[in-house]
């Protein structure tokens, strides 16, 4: 899998959840990041996901 850096602007509520979901799960930061937008993207349902730009490149495991 490809990886891509990027920087990330968040209100401070959601950078404090962020970091206490990162802290109660023992994981990084990012992985928590990662994990919300995975869970959003199955909640949205492999055809909403195919649907998407052409630069995702992978489907989630059922």
């Amino acid at each position: 899998m490809t990886k891509f850096s990027t920087t990330l602007r968040l209100p401070a509520d959601a950078k404090a959840f962020i970091e206490a979901q990162a802290q109660e799960n023992a994981s990084s930061q990012n992985s928590e990041i990662v994990r919300a937008i995975r869970a959003a993207m199955k909640a949205k349902g492999p055809a909403e996901v195919a649907a998407s730009p052409s630069h995702v490149t992978h489907q989630l495991p059922a």
